[in-house]
C-alpha cells in the first residue's frame, strides 16, 4: 500500500485489526483498533497530544519510564487486552516495575536493568510466573516504544525468560471423571462438570457460556466470550486469545445433560417471572444473573468432597479434558484448538511433556519387540 502524504499516514489490517502509522516531522505515531477508521481516528489523537504534551515527543530525553508505562498502559494497551490482564500488569507496573525501574530515562534503558529488576522480584518472593508477566509487559511496552522512535532498540529482546519448576498438574483419573459424571447425573452441576470435564472451557467461558452458543441440532457449541469481573461488576468481555474463540462438537451424554439443564433452567425462569434478569445464560444463579465464581468454585469442591475425590482446583478440570484426550492418542494441535490455546507449543509444553501415559505406552511396545 503507498503511503500518504506526511502527516496523513497510512494503514493496513493486522489480523482482524486494523493498523495506523503517522509520520510527522521526525514524530511516528501508530495505533491498533477494530476497524481503519477507528484505527485512523486514535493515531490522530495520539499525534494531537504528542504535540501539546512535549514531555512525550519521540527523543526528549526527559520521558521516563515510569511515566510511559502508565500512560501507554491507561490509554492504549488495555483496549486490546482483557480487564483481568489489565489489572494485572497494571498491578505489576505500580508495584513492582516503577518502584524499581520508573525514575529512569525511557532511551537510557538496558537490558541489565531489566534483569536486574526481575533478579530483585524474585528475591523479594516473586513467583516465576510474576516474573514472566513482568517482562511479558515490557517486551510489549518497549517494542511499541521502539515502534514510535521513542527509543533505538527494544532492551528487553536480550533478557532471557525467567524459568523454574512449573506446578505440577493434578489432572483426574478416568474413573474419578465417570464417578463424577454418574453421581451428579440428574443435578444443577452435571452439565457444568460436563463442560468443565468433557469440553475443556475455562471458568469464565463456561460462567458466559449462553443457549445462543449451543446448536443441538449440530451438536456443537461455540465459544465466543466470556464472564469477568470489570471494577467488581461481572461483564461479558472479549476472550483471551483469537484462537480462544472456537466451536466444539460435543458428545451424546454432554448434549442429553445440557438438554436436560436447559429444562432445569426454564424452570426457575417460571417460578421469578418478571423478577428472572433474561441474560440467556446457560449457567445463571437462580434470578438469571450472572452466577458467582466462588459459588461455582464451591459447588466444584463440593462434588469432588461428594466422590470421596481430594480436592483438585477447578482450572484442573480443563487439565483433565486435555489429558483424557492426548492419552486417547489425539493429536497436540487438536487439543490446542479445542482448548483455546494461542499455539500447540503452549499445548505441547504443558501436556505432551508432563503426561505420563504415552510414555508407559512406549516403554510397553519396546518391552514387546525385545520379548520377541
Amino acid at each position: 500500500m503507498a503511503r500518504k502524504a506526511n502527516g496523513q499516514g497510512h494503514t493496513y489490517k493486522v489480523g482482524s485489526s486494523y493498523r495506523t502509522v503517522i509520520s510527522q516531522r521526525g514524530t511516528v505515531v501508530t495505533a491498533m483498533a477494530k476497524t481503519a477508521q477507528q484505527s485512523k481516528s486514535l493515531a490522530k489523537a495520539k499525534l494531537m497530544k504528542l504535540s501539546h504534551d512535549h514531555s512525550l515527543i519521540p527523543g526528549n530525553s526527559k520521558l521516563m519510564l515510569g511515566e510511559f508505562l502508565l500512560t501507554w498502559l491507561d490509554e492504549t494497551h488495555q483496549h486490546h487486552i482483557a480487564f483481568s490482564t489489565y489489572r494485572r500488569y497494571r498491578s505489576l507496573a505500580i508495584h513492582h516495575i516503577n518502584p524499581f525501574l520508573g525514575h529512569l530515562e525511557l532511551r537510557k534503558l538496558n537490558s541489565q536493568m531489566i534483569t536486574d529488576l526481575l533478579v530483585h522480584m524474585r528475591s523479594g518472593g516473586q513467583s516465576v510466573r510474576s516474573l514472566q508477566q513482568a517482562r511479558a509487559l515490557l517486551a510489549v511496552a518497549l517494542n511499541e516504544a521502539e515502534n514510535t522512535n521513542l527509543i533505538s532498540v527494544n532492551p528487553v529482546k536480550k533478557v532471557r525468560n525467567p524459568q523454574g519448576v512449573g506446578r505440577t498438574l493434578t489432572p483426574l483419573k478416568i474413573d474419578e471423571v465417570k464417578k463424577l459424571l454418574r453421581v451428579n447425573k440428574g443435578t444443577y452441576f452435571s452439565a457444568r462438570l460436563h463442560i468443565a470435564l468433557i469440553c475443556g472451557l475455562r471458568q469464565g467461558e463456561a460462567l458466559g457460556l449462553r443457549w445462543q452458543d449451543i446448536d443441538f441440532d449440530s451438536g456443537t457449541l461455540t465459544v465466543s466470550s466470556q464472564i469477568q469481573k470489570v471494577k467488581g461488576i461481572p461483564t461479558f468481555t472479549r476472550l483471551k486469545t483469537v484462537r480462544s474463540n472456537r466451536t466444539l462438537s460435543l458428545t451424546k451424554e454432554t448434549l442429553e445433560s445440557l438438554e436436560f439443564h436447559k429444562q432445569l433452567v426454564g424452570k426457575w425462569k417460571a417460578s421469578c417471572a418478571e423478577k428472572w434478569v433474561d441474560l440467556d445464560l446457560v449457567f445463571p444463579s437462580f434470578d438469571g444473573n450472572p452466577r458467582s465464581s466462588h459459588t461455582d468454585y464451591n459447588d466444584w469442591q463440593r462434588a469432588l468432597k461428594l466422590c470421596g475425590i481430594a480436592p483438585h482446583r477447578l482450572h484442573d478440570a480443563r487439565h483433565t479434558a486435555a489429558t483424557l484426550m492426548y492419552t486417547q492418542g489425539i493429536g497436540v494441535e487438536v487439543i490446542s484448538r479445542a482448548l483455546g490455546h494461542s499455539s500447540s507449543a503452549i499445548t505441547s509444553r504443558i501436556y505432551v511433556h508432563s503426561s505420563q501415559e504415552p510414555l508407559i505406552l512406549a516403554a510397553s511396545k519396546l518391552n514387546e519387540l525385545l520379548l520377541k
